[in-house]
């Protein structure tokens, strides 16, 4: 994103801030953390994506407005007190479209993660038992693993280390960044290995399979739930062509021989 386009983002961010006040200011910090969840895609910052969305908010009724009326078709929307509503709708609409596009970016980040985890675990595990120690075998993994979120978060996770921040520290910052349930079970159970002064390998085998059970969980559930997500498009899109293909021809033989 362009430097003046950023500034000026910020600036109608700061400007929402100082004009709502503390309600602004915790939606900022919910939306820095989210973006922080999601990768940071660009740099983004919550005030920025703030901006975003004010100015969206202004611009939806305004283009969706143009290109409605240009089809002729909408015009009754725009016709006595119900155009306040659609107006009202589209800047609704232009507001909440930036940050449903950052909550979607988040989620599929974590379902990459939570898919990657396991097997990431069982490799670690092996270079554990092999005898390298923990820190060593994670950043074998890391070089050999493939470029995916969860390579990007063991990286920075590394860059932390190398600055001289604690393991213990580093490893709480990665799980409060990711904010995934699995990856948290995984690092409080390192860490309370860590104090305990336990083997790490037996641990990473548990945490492993546990994760393993998950997914398998997840895919069963995502499976028994496709058929109803497929009832939509199969009565909207797939029965109404095939009425078609079966009817067309009986209404055409009719209009025939009624003609004749």
């Amino acid at each position: 994103m362009n430097v003046k386009l950023r500034q000026f983002f910020a600036s109608a961010g700061d400007l929402s801030v100082k004009r709502f006040g503390s309600p602004a200011a915790t939606y900022v910090r919910h939306h820095d953390a989210l973006l922080i969840s999601a990768g940071q895609p660009g740099g983004l910052l919550g005030v920025e994506l703030l901006g975003i969305q004010v100015v969206s908010m202004i611009l939806f009724p305004v283009v969706w407005g143009s290109l409605l009326f240009q089809f002729g078709l909408f015009d009754f929307l725009f016709e006595g007190p119900k155009q306040l509503l659609v107006y009202l709708g589209l800047m609704a609409g232009g507001f909440i479209f930036p940050a449903t596009n950052i909550s979607e970016r988040a989620a599929r980040r974590k379902q990459s993660i939570a898919l990657e985890l396991p097997d990431t675990l069982d490799l670690l595990t092996i270079s554990v038992e092999a005898g390298l120690d923990f820190l060593t075998a994670l950043r074998r993994v890391v070089e050999k693993h493939r470029p995916g979120p969860l390579k990007d978060e063991l990286s920075f996770f590394f860059n932390q280390i190398e600055l001289g921040r604690p393991r213990r520290d580093a490893l709480r910052e990665m799980a409060n960044r990711v904010k995934l349930q699995d990856l948290g079970a995984v690092v409080s159970s390192l860490i309370q290995a860590d104090r305990l002064g336990a083997s790490i390998g037996p641990v990473l085998k548990v945490q492993s399979d546990m994760l393993r059970i998950r997914r398998g969980q997840r895919a069963e559930k995502a499976a028994q739930e496709a058929p109803v997500k497929m009832l939509a498009p199969l009565v909207l899109c797939i029965m109404p062509a095939v009425f078609l293909m079966i009817l067309a021809p009986v209404f055409i033989q009719m209009i025939t021989s009624y003609t004749q």
